[in-house]
């Protein structure tokens, strides 16, 4: 039983520490990844509407861009764009400490067996949770959208948040549809907002 449970602590860990690495590279890719034309311009931060020619022009671009009806780019903010990798990392690095502070008590000997249980369940408890909001991002991505995350609340709740100008009621129900299949939450429970 112990060697089963410290090879899953194991696991556990090596994944938590390649989650945090990536968002660690996620977060500095994009910190990096402005130029100083952009800084120049006075874009650096603000949300800027360009056109289809001008935004062919600046290239590959370094904001996230998406277009709207009339075929113009909208980029994202610089706002938006810290908001997106510092939760991201933030949620990783809660989520790596509070996975080790169960595994070390599901490890104590001196800890009552109730005890470790309880640290041990509330750990995979925390693993369900994370492979529910990674599938659910993954979907909600797939669906078009640059950049989401998804945040389960203590009460039952889950917050999606995601990187667009606006969202549309079909828009809103389909995302909340993904949630509600992938996380078995009622939908009243469900709160979409966007960030752009």
């Amino acid at each position: 039983m112990v060697t089963i449970l410290r090879r899953r602590q194991l696991v556990v860990l090596a994944l938590v520490i390649i989650i945090v690495i990536a968002g660690y590279f996620q977060y500095s890719y994009k910190k990096s990844g402005y130029s100083d034309d952009d800084y120049e311009a006075g874009r650096l931060g603000e949300a800027v509407f360009v056109d289809t020619q001008e935004a062919e022009d600046m290239g590959s671009g370094t904001q996230d861009k998406s277009a709207d009806e009339s075929g113009k780019i909208v980029a994202a903010s610089k706002e938006a764009e810290d908001y997106f990798a510092q939760t991201k990392l933030e949620k990783e690095i809660v989520r790596s400490r509070d996975a080790d502070s169960f595994r070390s008590i599901a490890e104590d000997e001196n800890a009552s067996a109730e005890i470790r249980d309880q640290a041990y369940n509330k750990m995979m408890a925390l693993i369900d949770i994370s492979d529910k909001e990674m599938r659910i991002e993954a979907l909600v991505k797939k669906q078009g959208y640059n950049d989401v995350i998804a945040l389960f609340g203590d009460d039952g709740s889950v917050d999606i948040i995601v990187k667009a100008p606006s969202l549309t009621t079909a828009q809103v129900a389909q995302i909340v549809d993904i949630v509600s299949r992938q996380a078995s939450v009622d939908i009243d429970k469900i709160i979409v907002k966007n960030k752009f």
